[in-house]
């Protein structure tokens, strides 16, 4: 017990000293920059994490046979509802769960990839996106549908509101793990959150669909207006197999998991080409790539990123950045992959004035 509490207080004296040599990375603050998210223009700004979304979908030929054609079906429906798209890559901090090392990491701008170092964040009071959004003026929100208990990491983050399963009002059946459909969760963005706002959002948005277990595969509802309080997704509650069954066999997991990130890209999809405008910036990523037993030994944590806006200016700065036009990141082995804790610093700078 002695040696175990000694490895631990080591490892805890590493990491505060790891913390100290991160914060210098970036600046802890921008309360003093010029012009803070000018270049926004007063547009929202929608930051999705999509579970479990690695690059892994996009190139692995176990999966891409899936996901390809529903990369090419995004890329079509952006262009034909006259929206502008770019799509690169980002290093996620973990692979296989923990999703809330890749949100602390993209708020704060520092590389989150264990516990103590998430701890640290929070209780050393570091700035975030949040407040940088909130000294722009902008109202930040949180709707996050996997948290069904008591999260008050989220007060610390000072979002201005915060949407748990408790708080958003649905009214269909949990999925397995899901708590509900991205589908709702998509429409509960915009019916509740977006349509009672008069200030500029920031939101950042959970997207569950595509966490294990993988079963049950939803259809994607043609008409959003049926959606209403969840109670139309009751049909499905008996659907699939049951986990218990699916898990008996990996090839059948690996199918479902496939299918699982093709409704959460046809569902963003889907909101995309209906609700997203020139007032809109649209920004979906994975949070990490899924486990190994899906990837294999070995995999990089990349995950897709895709950027989405009715106004060609609000796409420019990623395409400067190094993303490419389209549903597709670019697979250049000689190009750089960069941390999510990377993206705080940059977006700050290349939507605001000089």
């Amino acid at each position: 017990l002695v040696r175990v509490q000694a490895t631990g207080l080591v490892d805890i004296a590493n990491q505060k000293e790891w913390f100290a040599e991160a914060l210098a990375k970036f600046p802890e603050s921008y309360a003093n920059q010029p012009g803070l998210m000018s270049g926004l223009g007063g547009r929202d700004v929608v930051i999705g994490f999509l579970e479990s979304y690695g690059v892994v979908a996009l190139y692995d030929d176990r999966y891409s046979p899936v996901l390809g054609p529903r990369l090419d079906d995004l890329e079509a429906r952006v262009e034909a509802a006259g929206l502008h798209m770019a799509s690169g890559k980002l290093v996620a901090p973990s692979q296989g769960g923990q999703s809330w090392f890749a949100h602390g990491s993209v708020l704060s701008g520092i590389w989150l990839d264990n516990q103590i170092r998430y701890d640290m964040m929070l209780s050393g009071g570091r700035e975030t996106l949040i407040d940088d959004f909130q000294r722009a003026g902008y109202r930040t929100v949180a709707v996050m549908p996997a948290i069904t208990a008591a999260w008050p990491e989220g007060g610390r983050f000072g979002y201005d509101e915060i949407f748990t399963r408790d708080q958003i009002d649905y009214a269909g059946p949990a999925l397995n793990w899901v708590t509900m459909p991205d589908q709702f969760t998509w429409s509960f963005l915009e019916n509740t959150v977006r349509a009672s706002s008069d200030q500029p959002l920031f939101v950042e948005l959970g997207l569950i669909s595509s966490h294990a277990p993988w079963t049950p595969i939803l259809p994607v509802l043609d008409d959003w207006e049926e959606i209403g309080d969840g109670s139309r997704f009751e049909e499905f509650s008996q659907i699939g197999e049951r986990p218990e069954d699916l898990w008996r066999d990996i090839d059948r997991i690996r199918e479902h998991y496939a299918l699982s990130v093709d409704y959460a890209v046809h569902t963003m999809a889907a909101y995309a080409e209906r609700y997203v405008d020139d007032r809109t910036l649209l920004i979906v990523l994975g949070d990490h790539q899924p486990a190994p037993l899906i990837t294999g030994d070995g995999a990089s944590w990349e995950v897709p990123v895709h950027v989405i806006s009715g106004d060609r200016s609000l796409v420019d700065p990623f395409l400067e950045w190094g993303f490419v036009e389209g549903a597709w990141p670019d697979t250049d082995p000689g190009l750089e992959t960069l941390g999510v804790d990377y993206f705080r610093d940059w977006f700050i700078r290349a939507y605001s004035g000089s």
